[in-house]
């Protein structure tokens, strides 16, 4: 007798593999191949984009998706107030900047409430580091056309994981002074160059 099959619900660990366009120039933002799939639990994970959750929600392995999602649900509109002005000394480590600290990399810092956010490094002056929190995708109206790799019940270290992201996050936040201010704290929050789009 066949398994009945698993379908995509609040519990359940879901892979999906897919590429995400620009919707306005067809331009390929990010693929997420079936060989490293996005991963996810359905209802647990904050960090996916509320769009697509609504989407995959009954779907099941072998299952293709595809939507055009506005950015009020996908990566957000942009916001100015997430262009931040650090201090220099929140990147110097042993009295010297970061090595990774360069116009246009980004970085993952932590706010003064404990959270990580990504920003871009938009401009470099012996005071301050100009760095731009918004999603790299904010304000884009996007194109998502994937597959479910895998639908199962989540394992109890998957309900509750200790720090997870994906492609499919929103990054906001604020990065007042004191963030990564310290070598202490560069350590603890793992600072560093990130790939923009967030961890799988």
């Amino acid at each position: 007798m066949e398994d009945k099959k698993e379908i995509i619900d609040d519990g359940k660990f879901v892979a999906f593999s897919y590429t995400l366009k620009d919707a306005d120039n067809g331009e390929i933002l990010f693929e997420a191949k079936p060989s490293a799939p996005d991963v996810m639990v359905y209802g647990v994970s904050q960090e996916v984009i509320p769009g697509l959750v609504a989407t995959i929600k009954g779907l099941g392995k072998g299952d293709r998706f595809s939507v055009t999602l506005p950015p009020e649900v996908a990566f957000g509109q942009r916001n100015e107030e997430y262009v931040q002005q650090v201090p220099v000394e929140a990147f110097m480590r042993d009295g010297k900047m970061a090595v990774e600290v360069k116009e246009g990399a980004v970085l993952d810092m932590m706010t003064n409430t404990g959270d990580i956010i990504s920003g871009r490094v938009v401009k470099i002056t012996p005071e301050i580091i100009e760095m731009d929190f918004n999603h790299p995708f904010a304000g884009k109206t996007v194109d998502f056309e994937g597959q479910i790799e895998e639908v199962r019940d989540a394992t109890e270290e998957e309900l509750h994981p200790k720090h997870a992201c994906g492609c499919g996050c929103s990054h906001h936040g604020d990065c007042e002074d004191g963030c990564c201010g310290s070598k202490d704290d560069k350590e603890k929050s793992g600072c560093g160059c990130g790939d923009g789009c967030g961890c799988h």
